[in-house]
């Protein structure tokens, strides 16, 4: 089977995350291309593709008004034939024509994702539940749900002890505190700091525009020496430095996902969530970790505190927490799930609409 996988620029985040291993993983047994739009991209990314992975640049300048990028694109395709055509990006279909016996499929990578562009007989795949919950009730969609997975053998295990009379917290994501929450966790370190809890340390790993804000604010609540912003990391670093933490915290306000939650319980660490959203599907509601009333500092506060206190008992949930991610949110069951949905799934033989194509050539003179 021939896959491409479309994105329209190839930087940090949790789209090119997943497609680098899913990518990694179908080529095992598949033929497999990644398809970048624009002309914006990490090297390191690159990089962490496989050498049998085929990656095609496009090239196109990001905001220019010229359609030439885009026949170029449609051009590609048309030549590649591909079975599938596996879009990452909720505007992508509008600059793909009607491709003739093709497959088109598109991955809702986060909540409120705009679906504007999603057209008749278009496969939809959510990353968790609380994506597919939220696709349908904006409309009558054709989706399933296909969990991210992760590479559980490649990260690096903690060992089963207490705490040494001081607890490590890391979290793991861009700092974008709209939508991740750190604020909220710098809260409630300061609030646990006022009641005595001195001993308590954060790491944020991720770059992000709300680094000089909660900078400002932990130096405000006077806990910047509580708190360590380490800046991007590469995926080898995190992996192999999980092990040395007590406590993953994801506060976030939304999160389709939430990758780093697994990767937490991967690394056999006690996971703090907020209790919305992908992260809190990921520990089973509670089940497997513990959480916190979305954007309340006190309840996270208080979760944190009680963590500090009763540390035997979150260890008791770990090894149960890892069995569950091996087994529902490991890469390879997400490549097989996504080429088994593929074979399931592949569009009828269809003809080129000449009107519909015109149309099509209209929409790509607007900026995408």
């Amino acid at each position: 089977m021939r896959i491409i996988h479309c994105i329209w620029s190839f930087n940090t985040g949790g789209a090119e995350t997943m497609l680098v291993d899913i990518a990694n993983e179908q080529v095992k047994t598949q033929e497999v291309y990644v398809l970048i739009v624009n002309d914006s991209c990490q090297k390191y990314l690159i990089d962490r593709l496989s050498p049998e992975v085929k990656v095609i640049f496009n090239k196109r300048n990001p905001g220019t008004r010229s359609i030439w990028p885009l026949i170029r694109l449609n051009w590609t395709l048309l030549r590649l034939r591909p079975d599938v055509i596996h879009l990452h990006n909720g505007a992508l279909p509008k600059v793909i024509i009607p491709l003739v016996s093709r497959g088109l499929f598109l991955t809702v990578h986060a909540l409120q994702i705009p679906l504007e562009s999603v057209r008749r007989g278009m496969k939809l795949i959510a990353i968790s539940e609380a994506v597919r919950e939220d696709v349908l009730s904006r409309g009558n969609y054709d989706i399933v749900t296909i969990p991210n997975g992760i590479d559980v053998d490649a990260i690096e295990k903690r060992g089963r002890h207490n705490l040494n009379g001081k607890m490590r917290i890391v979290q793991v994501g861009r700092l974008d505190a709209s939508k991740k929450g750190q604020d909220i966790l710098i809260d409630a370190l300061a609030l646990l700091k006022q009641r005595g809890l001195k001993d308590i340390e954060v790491d944020f790993i991720g770059q992000g525009g709300s680094m000089e804000e909660l900078k400002v604010q932990a130096d405000q609540l006077g806990v910047s020496s509580n708190v360590h912003f380490l800046g991007l990391c590469d995926r080898n670093y995190i992996y192999s430095h999980l092990k040395e933490y007590d406590l993953m915290c994801h506060p976030s306000r939304y999160e389709g996902f939430g990758l780093t939650v697994a990767e937490g319980m991967a690394a056999m660490l006690p996971v703090l969530v907020s209790d919305e959203g992908g992260p809190y599907e990921i520990i089973d509601h509670g089940k497997l970790g513990w959480s916190f009333k979305m954007e309340r500092t006190e309840d996270c506060a208080e979760k944190i505190a009680y963590i500090y206190h009763h540390y035997q008992e979150a260890l008791n949930l770990v090894q149960e927490a890892f069995e569950s991610v091996s087994m529902h949110y490991s890469v390879e069951r997400m490549a097989g799930d996504y080429i088994k949905y593929y074979k399931d799934s592949l569009c009828r033989r269809t003809t080129i609409n000449p009107i519909l194509l015109a149309k099509r050539m209209k929409i790509w003179t607007y900026e995408l």
